[in-house]
């Protein structure tokens, strides 16, 4: 993916794609209101190497951070990148009004 300011077409596709199933999609929206959070297989009663998944998943879309405390991953998500979004629609509305 490109620097933030420089969304393109394939990286919208790439971040729609990450957040196109239902689990992933919650994570990303659990995350945007609790800012923080540690996820594990049961919390959504999956396994630890489908909860790996769609944490990889996220994070090669760069819509979450991950940081660690000792062995615990503690989960964000990527502010800059969603306000990158709003902004690439914002740009794209605004060459089509003129």
């Amino acid at each position: 993916m490109k620097k933030l300011n420089e969304l393109s077409k394939s990286d919208l596709l790439l971040i729609f794609q990450a957040l196109s199933d239902p689990i992933r999609l919650d994570i990303f929206l659990c995350l945007l209101k609790k800012k923080e959070k540690r996820f594990s297989g049961t919390t959504y009663n999956i396994s630890k190497s489908t909860m790996s998944h769609h944490i990889k998943l996220l994070k090669e879309a760069q819509l979450i951070n991950v940081r660690k405390e000792g062995t615990t991953h503690i989960y964000s998500v990527n502010e800059e990148l969603v306000r990158e979004i709003g902004y690439f629609f914002i740009k794209k509305q605004a060459t089509t009004d003129s």
